[in-house]
């Protein structure tokens, strides 16, 4: 958000905008460099939970077209475990897509894709196309069906000319440039801004969301700090100096998975107050096991 205005890279633009089947259509063609087939339903800030697990997951973009499927993320924040959560998409889109009893082959292409600001793997490239290959042999058909692709906004300038490296730098500089596709996508841009009773609404949820993950990064670093204090007093009552380094790290993963259960709970509250209050601190330890 720039200047109290929402841009393109924020998610209730992008949401917005994505449910434009014809800037949505374009959107994935450019990323993927080939045609896809005519889209068939297309959903925004769609929560996907499997049938398996009642760990959901809340896609930016859900695309369905004649012959396959696609999520769109955008990621502006850095999050850890990037290719771990994009299997946990694949599972997750995977199990709603075939139905019980269904032959596994009526599993439909899909992609998966991360549009990030910020380089999501630290390798300084632009895109990242993620496959699976056989060791051994490269060359051997899998057949799995599925390809993911995390696309690093900053390192636009590393493409070669083209409409993906025109994309990549309206998404980090939000200059559409002589484009045509990122000029389309500018005015949408500004046509929403203009929206004044929807875009308040999503600014004030943006801001909402910005202060919380500030919060989540103040009560971790909270969290390491006390975690080290307390593996510090571990280690002493052990009486030697390898039980220092081991009661340190003890302190701090317990703690940090307590934390890490308690934000994913939702429950920042707790997260304040296991930092501060020892009693609280041991009940919330009992609580969930740890």
């Amino acid at each position: 958000m720039k200047d109290g205005m929402l841009e393109f890279s924020d998610w209730p633009m992008f949401d917005r905008l994505m449910e434009d089947e014809a800037l949505c259509r374009e959107l994935i063609e450019i990323i993927l460099d080939e045609p896809i087939s005519d889209i068939e339903y297309i959903a925004t800030e769609d929560d996907v939970r499997p049938t398996l697990t009642n760990h959901g997951v809340r896609l930016d973009a859900f695309v369905k077209t004649k012959g396959e499927i696609c999520d769109i993320e955008m990621q502006t924040t850095k999050r850890g475990a990037l290719g771990k959560r994009m299997r946990y998409y694949q599972g997750a889109l995977d199990t709603q897509t075939l139905h019980k009893g269904e032959n596994y082959k009526k599993l439909p292409p899909c992609y998966i894709i991360f549009i990030c600001m910020h380089d999501p793997f630290g390798e300084g490239i632009p895109v990242y196309t993620l496959d699976v290959e056989c060791r051994e042999e490269p060359g051997t058909r899998v057949g799995h069906g599925f390809i993911w692709k995390a696309l690093s906004a900053p390192a636009w300038e590393k493409l070669p000319e083209g409409r993906l490296r025109n994309l990549l730098h309206y998404v980090w500089t939000g200059d559409a440039g002589g484009d045509s596709f990122a000029g389309r996508l500018a005015v949408a841009v500004d046509n929403a801004n203009e929206d004044e009773e929807w875009a308040m609404e999503k600014r004030a949820l943006l801001t909402f969301e910005e202060d919380l993950e500030i919060q989540k990064q103040i009560a971790i670093e909270e969290s390491q700090e006390l975690g080290r204090e307390i593996g510090l007093a571990e280690g002493r009552a052990e009486g030697r100096a390898e039980g220092l380094s081991e009661g340190i790290d003890r302190g701090e993963a317990r703690l940090g998975a307590l934390v890490e259960k308690l934000i994913g709970a939702g429950r920042m509250e707790d997260v304040s107050l296991a930092a501060k209050d020892a009693d609280a601190r041991r009940i919330l330890f009992a609580e969930f096991d740890l």
